[in-house]
């Protein structure tokens, strides 16, 4: 049973592609394959991800976003991800180690009653079900105005997102695939995210970045688990952690 990671990254995201396949191999103490696609089929990366149940070369395969980082050893996930065909991240949190209870990207989300997904960690294995789920992705990018009048009517988003396209297919089909544990989750570093009263899109500008003796602080935060930092332009910082 072949398990690994899936990244698809263009243009700028290939070396944060490399630097998150690089954390997972300093991190990970099982599974450490890496599997990044840098040609894209359709000059969509939303409708590329779309494709990540037949291109997998795992049985077991968790689609990550480019622009993350592992910080710590998360290998034990692996024995509950594999209880379920499908599994995507719910719950994320704050620099802070809380968990974000308000987020104002989620307005469509949550005035239609869709569930919580967060697409940058989601796990799935050859199942299915979970082919149909990823065809039906396909489907909802693709038709994205007729799908959301259908299931995304309130506060609708005009602009396709693989996270929302990924609530409304779950609602479809009427999976249950979020997380009922604390985990998988990762630190997001949207800066609405945070709790903060005011805030600049660009987080840094309000948190310093510390490095020392291969950990990372953000303000006086010593981060952990998997940190998603949203901000490219932090990517050559984090180099030096690995």
């Amino acid at each position: 049973m072949s398990r690994g990671y899936l990244i698809f990254a263009q243009g700028k995201y290939i070396e944060m592609a490399k630097l998150l396949s690089k954390s997972i191999s300093k991190t990970q103490s099982n599974i450490t394959n890496v599997t990044i696609i840098t040609e894209s089929y359709s000059d969509n990366v939303m409708l590329d991800r779309t494709k990540a149940y037949e291109l997998s070369p795992y049985d077991e395969t968790v689609l990550l976003d480019a622009d993350m980082i592992f910080l710590d050893d998360v290998s034990h996930w692996w024995n509950h991800l594999s209880k379920f065909p499908l599994l995507i991240t719910s719950k994320v949190k704050t620099y802070r180690d809380e968990w974000v209870m308000y987020s104002p990207y989620r307005k469509t989300f949550v005035s239609n009653d869709l569930p919580n997904c967060y697409s940058a960690f989601c796990y799935f294995k050859k199942d299915p079900q979970v082919a149909e789920f990823f065809k039906l992705l396909e489907s909802i990018i693709l038709n994205w105005d007729e799908w959301t009048m259908l299931y995304a009517l309130e506060d609708r988003q005009q602009w396709p997102s693989i996270d929302l396209a990924m609530a409304i297919a779950v609602k479809i089909l009427d999976l249950d695939v979020t997380n009922k544990l604390d985990y998988p989750t990762f630190t997001h570093m949207k800066s609405g995210c945070q709790g903060w009263g005011y805030y600049d899109e660009i987080w840094r500008k309000q948190l310093g970045i510390y490095i020392s003796n291969d950990r990372l602080r953000l303000g006086n935060y010593l981060q952990s688990g998997i940190l998603h930092y949203v901000d490219k332009e932090v990517s050559n910082e984090l180099l030096r952690l690995f």
